[in-house]
């Protein structure tokens, strides 16, 4: 095994969703959807060191799970399977930033940048989809986030189509004191009639061309229906950051996040602040262009 000597750092950047539908339920058990993937600059920190021959992971949320029941641990594991004999042991180092079960794909994003550590650590010289075929045997989000930046998800999320990063937007990211089971929202939305959807196309098309203003209040989110019944609260912070000025707001993935969004950065931080008694976690944010942008930190 080839390896480098010292140890490998990488950021795992959160991301939100601009668009979100739940289409059909799929033989598989899991839903087809159709989704507009954005990264921002709210990340997670870990740190790969080369050691032994066991995958050992340390957190400093002693909520995590660890082990196998990580994501992380399960991102190794799959690229060890893709790559026999070529992955020896590991010490990871967790520093986590991103809120957990908020919808801003934080775990997802771990997996990811444990994919990048480990093709960068062991010189698997991997290319990018490479990675993203491993990923998707982690989790939905995982493959967008081994590049990230702007992309269409289809399927489960995995099949993407990356888009141009467009202009620089802010984020108020609002994360209640409530826990959202993705596989609940799920089961809810499966009880819903059939509704309109609006179109990704159509949605798509406008991001170029359309000031934020013309374009955030077409945001979408198939759960927020179901989301916003059983928990108003989550409803009211949306309702909130409208009041607050945002240009658009909406849930991301299946929650507990509220995203809403703005050209200010001033008018971002200041709303963060305004709707952080509300939260276990509020902050301001922008758009990156990809997963391993510059400047990851809350601005």
């Amino acid at each position: 095994m080839q390896q480098q000597s010292g140890p490998v750092s990488e950021w795992a950047t959160a991301k939100i969703n601009l668009f979100l539908t739940v289409l059909q339920r799929r033989p598989d058990g899991y839903h087809n959807i159709e989704t507009v993937f954005q990264s921002v600059n709210l990340a997670d920190r870990l740190t790969f060191l080369p050691e032994g021959s066991q995958i050992v992971l340390e957190c400093d949320d002693p909520a995590l799970p660890g082990g196998e029941d990580n994501l992380v641990v399960r991102a190794v594991e799959a690229l060890r399977r893709r790559c026999p004999g070529r992955i020896g042991g590991m010490r990871i180092r967790l520093e986590k930033r991103i809120p957990t079960g908020s919808g801003l794909g934080g775990g997802s994003a771990d997996a990811a940048a444990a994919l990048r550590a480990c093709n960068t650590l062991w010189n698997l010289e991997l290319t990018a989809d490479q990675l993203r075929e491993a990923a998707a045997e982690v989790g939905m989000d995982v493959p967008f986030l081994v590049e990230g930046g702007r992309a269409i998800g289809r399927e489960r999320g995995e099949r993407l189509e990356f888009l141009p990063p467009g202009d620089t937007v802010w984020a108020v990211l609002a994360v209640p004191a409530v826990s959202i089971s993705t596989k609940w929202a799920y089961e809810q939305i499966d009880r819903q009639p059939q509704r309109p959807r609006p179109s990704i196309e159509a949605f798509v098309e406008r991001l170029p061309i359309q000031s934020l203003k013309e374009w955030a209040p077409a945001c979408f989110n198939s759960f927020e229906e179901v989301v916003f019944s059983a928990y108003p609260l989550i409803k009211e912070i949306k309702d909130r950051l409208l009041a607050a000025g945002c240009t658009g707001a909406f849930l991301s993935g299946s929650g507990s996040a509220v995203v809403g969004l703005t050209n200010d950065p001033q008018h971002a931080r200041e709303t963060a602040e305004q709707i952080r008694l509300q939260c276990r976690f509020a902050a301001a944010v922008r758009f990156l262009p990809s997963a391993n942008a510059e400047a990851h930190q809350k601005e």
